[in-house]
């Protein structure tokens, strides 16, 4: 059945309530809210039905395989050839039919919210949904995190549409609808809240905070009343603890620093697989077979020679599921990343706090000859996961990037705290504590929501204890990946096409306004050779100009004058007959074109912190100044597009 003909069906509907809505026989705020508590709902048995999705395909496809390698070289050859299939089933599918749900989700969404207020096709969120579950069951090496965060956020976009709200509120409840996927995901309704103020809506609005909770508890509060049925990822019974001492401390700003640059190459590595695929077989089947080919051989490779952990927990020996595995590559990585977050220190005196028996039973206790066994294991899990993760949406695949970003994290974190506990024991903590901070560092780096990096790590675990040195690690690598590329992973997949985000204070407003219709067109020059006499005589007859173009011989331009220039000049005593324009000018400033838009040009007045700025065109291989662009002017112009919107 096509939407479209529901549309139709439902045309009448929409009439009665959008008349209503507009005569405040039903208010929209409640009705906003009550929509939120349904999109939480749809949102929470979404993510029940893809993890359940997932289990069932992994179970009829991957671990057959598995069972029929253990007797057959066929098995490990299915094991190669599962996820080339199901790679090219859901790229043919999406590409052809819906390319919203190519790719990991959130960008989508956060274009939606800013540039389309908030509507998203509904059957994008199923299709999502089928996706998702077929790519990631069959092995891709991605998360289900960004597909459920898609598919809320499609959700309150629906119930948005269907009700004929107003902008305002389709994208509160697109919003609502994200939080609650992240709710449902990590069974963390208030990084959910978090996530979606902070990433997907750029700012934390009191307005739309109510609806964003309601969702976010409602969809964590349907995970948690299926039980097993949820599969959530939780990594339960941790006794990890950071109790101040200075010494640990530059341990774990050290991890921040890696981390931050691991999320950076994590981030340059996705995007520049996807060029290179791209350019070196453009047919996109073509592609999904390759990218698929690499991750099955990789993959498997690497379960033959690890079909599991060196070294298992007793609560995973004794569990047939989690002491085999599939292959750790494949798929989202929770148990690895719950294996690395268990990891301790046999030598070490055991913790202060008493471990209770469920706590005993989850440790993996190491000695020293079993640490350095585990870093053969993670090194390379660190360098191929990025890896892989990029092929699989490269090769059009449908996941997102959170739970690879934990994996890299937690792996990551747990390579440096074993080689600390080999080299420096007494002045570090378990390496399972480090493999936890490096989780929410990673997080932070990749998306730049700090915030929401500390607080999903906290409910993921709900180990307060050493909360401290994962605020510490996630601050330290949210600035080193903000200072390395000022692009989060998000952000960076919207800027290769073009598209500019503005969230924060509305500044979206301003993106489809040109240069040319703000600049002043008339305006005054001086000349290099004129003196500063000259030139006070010129400000003084355009008081409206702030900044004065300077213009050579040729008519090129120079530089400008600002205010502060002259003022600094005259403040002494040299002579204003001895002081020309081009001793006094800002040489080479930043000049915009005409059809660059006002967030741009906004931008290239705080590169400089100048307060006006030059608009050039390039005529015959020669610069042309043809108007200034006014700080003030932008501004008024913005508070007009507010009061309009």
């Amino acid at each position: 059945m096509r939407w479209s003909r529901v549309r139709g069906w439902m045309a009448p509907v929409q009439d009665w309530l959008a008349v209503n809505l507009k005569r405040g026989t039903i208010p929209a705020q409640p009705l906003t809210i009550f929509l939120a508590g349904v999109v939480g709902i749809v949102a929470g048995y979404s993510s029940i039905f893809l993890s359940v999705m997932i289990h069932t395909i992994e179970s009829w496809t991957i671990r057959p395989c598995m069972k029929l390698a253990e007797t057959s070289p066929w098995g490990l050859l299915g094991l190669i050839l599962v996820p080339i299939v199901g790679l090219m089933i859901v790229s043919w599918y999406t590409r052809k039919y819906y390319p919203e749900a190519v790719g990991h989700g959130v960008p989508e969404v956060i274009k939606a919210i800013a540039r389309r207020d908030g509507v998203i096709r509904p059957p994008v969120a199923i299709v999502k949904l089928l996706a998702s579950g077929l790519c990631i069951g069959t092995g891709s090496s991605i998360g289900r995190e960004g597909p459920i965060v898609q598919i809320g956020a499609a959700a309150g976009s629906s119930a948005g549409q269907l009700f004929q709200l107003s902008a305002r509120n389709m994208k509160v409840l697109a919003a609502a609808g994200a939080a609650a996927g992240i709710s449902a995901t990590f069974h963390a309704p208030i990084a959910g809240v978090i996530f979606a103020s902070e990433i997907i809506l750029g700012n934390f609005a009191v307005e739309s905070l109510s609806a964003i909770v309601i969702a976010s508890v409602v969809a964590n509060v349907v995970q948690q009343n299926q039980g097993d049925h949820g599969f959530a990822p939780e990594f339960p019974h941790l006794e990890h603890h950071f109790d101040g001492a200075y010494h640990e401390l530059p341990s774990y700003i050290l991890l921040g620093l890696i981390c931050g640059l691991m999320a950076v190459s994590f981030t340059k590595l996705l995007y520049w697989f996807e060029d290179e695929s791209e350019y070196w077989i453009p047919k996109h089947w073509v592609r999904s077979i390759g990218c698929g080919l690499l991750l099955g051989v990789i993959g498997t490779s690497y379960f033959l020679m690890y079909p599991y952990a060196p070294k298992q927990s007793v609560a995973s020996q004794q569990d047939p599921e989690r002491s085999h595995p599939i292959p750790v590559l494949y798929g989202t990585g929770y148990s690895a990343i719950s294996h690395t977050l268990h990891l301790e220190n046999a030598e070490k005196l055991p913790d202060s706090i008493s471990q209770d028996e469920d706590t005993r039973e989850e440790t993996v206790r190491l000695n020293r000859h079993e640490m350095w066994t585990h870093l053969l294991w993670l090194l390379p899990l660190v360098l191929v996961k990025p890896f892989l993760t990029s092929a699989c949406l490269a090769g059009g695949g449908s996941g997102g990037i959170f739970a690879p970003s934990l994996f890299i994290g937690a792996t990551t974190g747990a390579v440096i705290g074993l080689l600390l506990n080999l080299i420096v024991p007494d002045w570090c903590d378990h390496p399972g504590a480090y493999a936890l901070v490096g989780m929410g560092a990673v997080v932070a780096g990749t998306t730049h929501g700090t915030l929401s990096a500390i607080v999903v790590v906290y409910e993921l675990t709900d180990d307060y204890r050493i909360i401290l040195p994962i605020m510490a690690a996630a601050g330290i690598a949210g600035l080193v990946a903000r200072w390395v590329d000022p692009e989060s992973i998000y952000e960076k997949k919207l800027s290769r096409r073009g598209e500019t985000i503005a969230r924060s204070h509305d500044l979206h407003h301003i993106e489809h306004i040109a240069v040319r219709e703000v600049m002043i067109r008339k305006f005054p020059t001086v000349q290099y050779t004129d003196n500063l006499m000259q030139i006070i005589k010129i400000a003084r007859e355009n008081p409206h100009i702030e900044s004065l173009p300077v213009m050579n011989d040729d008519g090129s331009l120079l530089g400008i004058i600002r205010p502060e220039d002259l003022h600094r000049v005259m403040d002494t005593d040299i002579s204003p007959y001895l002081v020309n324009a081009h001793d006094i000018a800002m040489v080479s400033p930043i000049a915009v074109s005409p059809d660059e838009n006002l967030l741009e040009a906004l931008r290239d007045f705080g590169q400089r912190d100048v307060d006006t700025l030059p608009v050039e065109i390039t005529t015959s291989g020669k610069r042309v100044l043809i108007g200034l662009l006014v700080r003030a002017d932008v501004m008024a112009r913005y508070r007009e597009e507010l009061l309009k919107n």
